[in-house]
């Protein structure tokens, strides 16, 4: 089943795309604009804002994949700090890690190659924070990994609160690390169930590190009070409204920095008949890209 990638709000500078996400296909990137997947289970929203030159020290980087048949989503946010082609080898090379376990449910392989593709960017001089999740529709099982990133929010809906998802790790992964990345064994891994209507919210440093009014940075904890304060009945709104309340910060906001939002809620979307049926056929030919890095 192709699903359509609907904008649901745009500015006059954005990238208005309309492809569509198929099954067995990795898509995103690194560019402005703000989309909208509804996958089997899963709806994402991302709004993504770009205000850095990639050569000149990097910028953000997400990917979203499917496998054959729709019931594995695969979503990796990533910031990506490096000069000149080091941030476009960073990327490439995280895309094939999303294309090679495209159709793995457990995400333990691709936790582990993703770590060497940050070791490997550590030798050349970058530095990357990812967040690595994966979501499986039939038993709605969501996990995910927090390689140096700030940590992302849960929104349940049994208790219509939003949390932190910083708590001791359930796993580890072990290896070994290089100066300026982030031990393996450091990684936070959750698992965790979502009921229909659960979000999941994970965003850029730079929103973390946006400035107040007062010249006061921001934090894990400012962040969190103004993502209480967005109205959780309409996720689609939740990335720009919580970008629009960091605007007209110090320096070192939004406004100066690549700042990406991405929301992912549970949902009772099924797998469409056809994708079972073509799952086979799709594994023959191959994941596909359909990423864009500008």
């Amino acid at each position: 089943m192709d699903i359509d990638e609907k904008p649901w709000s745009q500015s006059k500078n954005e990238r208005n795309s309309r492809e569509n996400m198929n099954c067995m296909e990795v898509c995103g990137g690194h560019g402005e604009g703000v989309s909208y997947y509804r996958r089997p289970g899963l709806d994402v929203w991302v709004l993504s804002r770009v205000k850095q030159d990639v050569t000149s020290g990097g910028g953000d980087l997400h990917l979203l994949s499917s496998c054959a048949s729709g019931r594995i989503t695969r979503m990796l946010l990533a910031d990506i700090c490096g000069f000149g082609p080091l941030f476009h080898g960073v990327a490439t090379r995280l895309r094939e890690v999303m294309k090679r376990n495209v159709n793995t449910i457990r995400q333990a392989r691709s936790v582990r190659q993703m770590s060497q593709q940050l070791s490997a960017a550590s030798q050349r001089g970058g530095f990357a924070s990812t967040l690595m999740s994966t979501y499986f529709a039939p038993t709605r099982s969501f996990a995910l990994c927090n390689a140096g990133h700030p940590p992302p929010m849960m929104y349940r809906m049994k208790t219509r609160q939003w949390s932190l998802m910083k708590q001791q790790p359930a796993a580890t992964v072990t290896g070994g690390s290089e100066p300026g990345v982030v031990d393996p064994s450091e990684y936070q891994q959750f698992k965790t169930t979502l009921e229909v209507g659960d979000m999941v919210l994970t965003f850029s440093n730079s929103l973390t590190e946006s400035r107040t009014r007062d010249g006061q940075t921001l934090g894990v904890g400012g962040l969190l009070d103004r993502v209480r304060q967005c109205d959780s009945a309409k996720p689609s709104a939740i990335p720009e409204t919580l970008l629009n309340q960091l605007k007209g910060g110090s320096t070192n906001d939004v406004d100066h920095e690549d700042a990406t939002v991405m929301l992912c809620q549970a949902t009772e979307t099924p797998v469409a008949w056809r994708d079972n049926l073509l799952a086979p056929f799709r594994l023959i030919r191959g994941a596909t890209d359909r990423t864009s890095f500008t």
